[in-house]
């Protein structure tokens, strides 16, 4: 499962969306055109159920499938992160 705040609005709304959203889960910033801009992962764990391997594995995959859809440039991540650290 995942959440989306478009990028204006976050302001005043980022906290406590962050607060509400379990370990793992992930928040996507959205653009102005509705594109993803980021994706936010809260450090902390919320209060109340604790996830099986399985289901934190199964949120990983889907998270990793979102952000592959939005990949957009030729490079790929690992390329792009080894620019970045030069």
């Amino acid at each position: 499962m995942c959440a989306a705040i478009p990028i204006g609005a976050a302001g005043p709304r980022l906290r406590k969306a962050l607060e509400h959203l379990p370990k793992g889960e992930a928040l996507d910033l959205l653009g102005e055109d509705g594109e993803p801009m980021a994706i936010l992962l809260p450090l902390r764990a919320r209060r109340g159920k604790t996830l099986r391997a399985s289901e934190w594995d199964a949120r990983w995959r889907a998270m990793a499938e979102r952000i592959g859809k939005a990949w957009k440039s030729d490079k790929s991540a690992l390329e792009t992160l080894a620019e970045m650290r030069r």
